[in-house]
């Protein structure tokens, strides 16, 4: 075994065991439940746009990595009440505490899987929507997971944040390597995306994307309490600049600075 692959093999092995052993949750207690209705806004629209092209009266609904469960059960809420549908909630997670969190907060569940996206138990094409919500960038080998998601599932709605920009890299270079190792040790991110990569491996493991739209995090941090409460001056300065900036190209915001990016994808 090379230096290269002992390094990927011990991240691996460290994503792991963050979320095996449930330390994900001890650094995280909260698991961003005061991210949710934010998060919601931004996930109906695409999951709109599936109902449309999906004409199933019944909806077998995965929910990966879903955190303290409030995403699942209002997106299946909404699909229940505002499209007149009936949905089948499933929940797969690696962290056997998180998982029992989902549960609880959804108890309609039809099955919950302590299991890893990338080899699950589910079958070809049982799933009709995938959820996979600021996940991708938790997983060892993404291009892997992408296609189990291709074969259990027929569509999927990705949150992913842009975190290879040039400001984390300039910030990364001053600080050797600082960010990048903070990023991984508290937050669990190994993979830091931009647009056009993500595009890629998108493309080349999941399928075709149907829509994508930036999410404007700025609009969200400026207005928030919480976030507010937590920035200092500079960064409550770059999202003032970042916030202005997206008015002309969210694009090329999200290549200077940070965002997330939203995507609907139907599987091949």
């Amino acid at each position: 075994m090379n230096i290269n692959d002992k390094k990927e093999k011990d991240l691996e092995n460290y994503i792991k065991g963050l979320y095996l052993e449930d330390e994900y949750l001890k650094k995280i207690p909260t698991l961003h439940e005061y991210d949710s209705p934010w998060k919601l806004s931004k996930i109906i629209p695409l999951v709109d746009e599936f109902l449309y092209k999906f004409e199933k009266e019944e909806i077998n609904l995965l929910d990966v990595g879903g955190g303290a469960g409030l995403i699942l059960k209002g997106i299946s809420k909404y699909i229940e009440n505002r499209h007149n549908k009936i949905v089948y909630k499933y929940v797969l997670d690696l962290s056997p505490k998180i998982l029992e969190i989902q549960k609880k907060r959804n108890p309609d569940l039809k099955r919950a899987l302590n299991e890893d996206i990338c080899n699950t138990s589910i079958s070809n094409k049982e799933i009709d929507l995938t959820l996979m919500i600021d996940v991708l960038e938790h997983i060892p080998y993404p291009q892997i997971a992408l296609k189990e998601l291709r074969r259990i599932s027929n569509f999927v709605i990705l949150k992913v944040p842009l975190e290879d920009n040039l400001y984390y890299r300039i910030w990364n270079f001053l600080k050797r390597g600082e960010k990048r190792h903070y990023s991984i040790e508290n937050s669990g991110h190994i993979n830091f995306y931009n647009f056009y990569e993500l595009k890629n491996q998108i493309r080349s493991c999941l399928g075709a994307i149907v829509n994508f739209y930036f999410t404007n995090v700025f609009e969200f941090l400026k207005r928030s309490p919480h976030y507010n409460k937590n920035m200092n001056f500079k960064d409550k300065l770059i999202n003032l600049i970042s916030l202005n900036m997206f008015k002309v190209s969210p694009k090329l915001t999200s290549s200077l600075f940070h965002d997330f990016i939203m995507i609907l994808c139907k599987c091949y």
